[in-house]
């Protein structure tokens, strides 16, 4: 597992390279306004991605499981079912966005062109995850999106513009999606994709389970891009530019979160075919504990040192006062959480607390754009929305739902889970404060000294608290092996 959590690491640097080069590039070439059009066709496009239905993302638990049960027949039946559905997933979005285009630019097109053909062969992502790749998962995204970035930025360079980019955008979705069929053949042989093995039983069986995970992953769909429609109708294009940028320093963290939030939902629907509750029970505190320690230093970092980063990266005109603070400690509880969350999912308990998210989040956006339409839009108005919507349900429902399920009370999840990432949370936070008004006016200074003094300190506490002495001594060992192998190779 922690090897898969180091591939997917290392291949999201990738797209955090690209989520700072690309705006950058656009901004600089094209202008504020384009940035944010761009922005706003994502935003239009993404929700096609409702057309799915949740469907091939279930497919990584089924697959984990018939594979740990030796189940071949009930495997190729499974695959074979998503694969067909999602191929008609596929065509509903290519007919919704050549409806889409005849009233918005033909950058749309491409974009939605781009998403049908994820749509249509994500039934293969789930059988590399299920089959615990995430190396290859993630080594084919990375490396499909960095050919992708760089003949972007290419034909932005020679002068190309949006539609260009999104052009060469849906050729390297097209190849990464290829790349990944071919994979599944390596990582899973056994595996045949045949229209024969297509059933109505397993295809309704798949649908159902990827039903729930709709309903629990449409809200912050519809949430965020409904909310950044609003920002850039009510505000202009400029204006979604400026938030999409510390929304998207905040998605980072939330993705390396997902990363390695991702892996348990197959873990833990493997356990679950064993029925064996304390291990699931573990597998709660384990991710849990590891979540909040990652997410206390990334949230604090970003909403201390965040509008700095934003001012180095952008340019001052994209600092908006309060915004990267709210955003970041607002989404906490959400990304702190999210190896709950898939636990839940794994475990197939999650259609109830699925229709709670859906009803809350979808409350809170009728109330806000209500009081928003009325008292006017602004960015810290917008943002404090987005986490007035998501941090009550996926932060602290959806977490308490599963303790009860596992029976964890709330005092042995606090002692086991929080204590620790709290007092290292509040020691940071004085820590960058201080690095900031120290450094007030230089950016690079602050970003700089504040990241590496935050690292430093983190590292130390959680190595000296975190850290088990059984895993301390196997890192060690293992800097001493690659030590000794590196003297025995000078000699």
């Amino acid at each position: 597992m922690m090897a898969n959590v180091v591939w997917s690491w290392a291949a999201h640097l990738v797209f955090v390279i690209s989520g700072f080069v690309m705006p950058h590039m656009l901004d600089r070439n094209l202008g504020q306004d384009l940035l944010g059009i761009w922005d706003l066709c994502w935003s239009l496009v993404s929700y096609l991605s409702l057309a799915g239905l949740g469907t091939g993302a279930s497919v990584n638990r089924y697959v984990a499981r018939y594979r740990a049960a030796g189940d071949v027949d009930s495997l190729c039946r499974a695959v074979s079912s998503v694969v067909a559905l999602q191929v008609l997933v596929c065509a509903f979005v290519v007919l919704a966005t050549l409806g889409i285009v005849f009233a918005l630019p033909m950058l749309v097109l491409f974009l939605g062109l781009s998403l049908a053909v994820q749509k249509g062969l994500e039934g293969y992502r789930g059988v590399i995850s299920g089959c615990h790749r995430w190396d290859l998962h993630n080594g084919i995204q990375s490396g499909s999106h960095a050919v992708s970035v760089v003949a972007m930025l290419t034909s932005l360079l020679l002068g190309g513009g949006v539609v260009s980019m999104a052009i060469i955008y849906f050729i390297g979705t097209s190849l990464g999606e290829m790349a990944r069929v071919v994979a599944v053949a390596y990582v899973c042989p056994e595996l045949k994709v045949r229209w024969r093995f297509v059933g109505w039983d397993y295809g309704r069986k798949l649908a159902l389970f990827g039903g729930k995970i709709f309903l629990l992953g449409t809200p912050p769909l519809v949430l965020f891009q409904t909310v950044n429609i609003y920002v850039a109708s009510a505000l202009g294009p400029a204006a979604l530019a400026i938030l999409s940028r510390p929304l998207g320093l905040v998605r980072h963290a939330e993705t390396l979160l997902a990363k390695f939030s991702n892996m348990f939902s197959p873990m833990a629907g493997s356990i679950q075919g064993v029925d064996e509750r304390a291990q699931q029970r573990d597998l709660l505190y384990y991710g849990s504990r590891w979540g909040v320690a990652v997410a206390i230093p990334a949230s604090i970092g970003l909403a201390v040192l965040g509008d700095s980063l934003i001012e180095l990266w952008m340019g001052a005109d994209y600092v908006h006062p309060g915004l990267m603070a709210l955003l970041a400690i607002g989404m906490f509880p959400q990304i702190a959480n999210a190896s709950a969350v898939q636990i839940l999912v794994g475990m197939n308990l999650h259609g109830r607390a699925a229709i709670f998210t859906m009803v809350w989040v979808g409350l809170a956006l009728l109330v806000g754009v209500v009081i928003f339409s009325y008292v006017g839009w602004s960015l810290n108005g917008a943002a404090l929305l987005l986490v007035a919507a998501m941090a009550p349900s996926y932060g602290i429902f959806l977490p308490g739902y599963l303790c009860r399920l596992l029976g964890v009370s709330f005092s042995s999840y606090f002692r086991r889970v929080l204590v620790l990432p709290l007092v290292t949370g509040a020691v940071l936070t004085v820590v960058l404060m201080a690095v900031r008004l120290w450094f007030a006016g230089r950016p690079l200074m602050t970003v700089l000294v504040g990241t590496l003094m935050g690292c430093g300190l983190t590292a130390a506490i959680y190595w000296r608290y975190l850290l088990t002495p059984e895993l301390r001594a196997r890192v060690l060992g293992l800097l001493g092996r690659r030590g000794g192998s590196a003297d025995q190779e000078a000699v």
